[in-house]
């Protein structure tokens, strides 16, 4: 439920000048954090926010690099990538893992504190992980592009 008359712009502020957080529109812009409603735990829902894109960027990165099964999109897109790219997005990756394994544990013993200091942190990092995650997912859509025939029958007999 909505806090009525919440101004997370305001209620944000106050708490980046106690923690100097970055400015409220970069961070909002990379992860909409302007969707929170409520003021409760606002620095531990930003950085669950920012959290969400985190694991959102891993999961499409493993239905790549580990591919379960017999399926068409990880056919179709596990051959749009290099072996050396595999590598480059591999490492971007751990470190993605890393900041989604920190914020389970922050779940687990968490503070305002420890809070911001992970979200300093990933955004920190952030252009980075963008950067090469727009060139793998660049690959991804156009491996979808190209003319090639239908898979085998196993994806669909």
């Amino acid at each position: 439920m909505k806090d009525k008359d919440f101004d997370i712009k305001g209620a944000y502020e106050k708490i980046a000048k106690k923690h100097t957080l970055p400015k409220f529109e970069k961070l909002d812009d990379e992860f909409e954090i302007s969707f929170i409603d409520k003021e409760a735990f606002l620095v531990r829902s930003i950085r669950r926010k920012m959290n969400e894109k985190v694991i959102f960027f891993c999961r499409i990165i493993e239905g790549v690099l580990f591919p379960q099964g017999a399926s068409y999109i990880s056919a179709v897109e596990n051959k749009a990538v290099t072996d050396e790219e595999k590598q480059k997005i591999l490492k971007v990756y751990k470190r993605l893992m890393g900041y989604e394994r920190r914020s389970l544990r922050l779940d687990t013993n968490s503070d305002d504190e420890k809070d911001a200091k992970y979200i300093k942190s990933l955004y920190k990092e952030w252009p980075a992980f963008k950067e090469v995650a727009e060139d793998f997912v660049k690959k991804l859509e156009n491996a979808w592009n190209k003319e090639e025939e239908t898979p085998s029958e196993g994806f669909f007999g």
